[in-house]
């Protein structure tokens, strides 16, 4: 792990390979068992809420129920998650064949919303936990054994794959000190 600015880096984020590979996963990162959808941070919860008029378009009618019932967003054991279908699909999934999508993302990309979906999604596989301080990890799934087998023939770093969200997440400065840490770990100018 590395400290930068006030963010503690775990090591996988510096030196992983990642590329998604949306053919493969079938977007698993949206459809995960589990119970809990993605996490939403408190400042996100009303950004979804009012992302759900733009959505009901592109929702299918059990979505569009759930959403109805019991909300786009619940609080599980004190945090807030999009809400899920049968302890799996998020309730914002839309399938483009066998292919699990985001409408938030979808309206976001028809400017039909100004939200482009919750920063847990952008950042994915990457997470944010909270140790009295941002602490910023990789977590491996095995749904993203494509994402890491493309990335790593096609030479791509999980900071390059997620740039913008880490943009998004941490501001540009920030953002690219993370991107120059990685690429000098690659080089071998960083202890690994």
């Amino acid at each position: 792990m590395i400290s930068l600015e006030h963010l503690l880096l775990d090591q996988g984020v510096l030196d992983a390979k990642f590329s998604c590979d949306i053919a493969l996963c079938k977007g698993a990162c949206c459809t995960m068992p589990g119970g809990a959808g993605a996490p939403v941070r408190d400042e996100e919860v009303d950004l979804v809420r009012g992302a759900v008029k733009a959505t009901l378009p592109y929702l299918d009618e059990s979505s569009r129920r759930v959403i109805e019932d019991r909300g786009p967003v619940e609080k599980i054991d004190g945090k807030w998650a999009t809400t899920c279908i049968d302890d799996k699909d998020c309730v914002f999934v839309r399938y483009e064949g066998d292919i699990a999508t985001c409408t938030i993302e979808k309206a976001w990309h028809n400017k039909e919303v100004d939200f482009r979906k919750p920063l847990s999604c952008h950042l994915f596989p990457i997470r944010i936990a909270d140790f009295g301080g941002p602490y910023v990890h990789y977590e491996e799934f095995d749904e993203c054994e494509g994402g890491r087998n493309k990335g790593k023939a096609d030479g791509v770093l999980l900071v390059d794959a997620v740039g913008a969200a880490l943009d998004r997440a941490f501001g540009n400065g920030i953002a690219q000190k993370i991107r120059q840490a990685a690429y000098d770990v690659e080089k071998g100018g960083i202890e690994k």
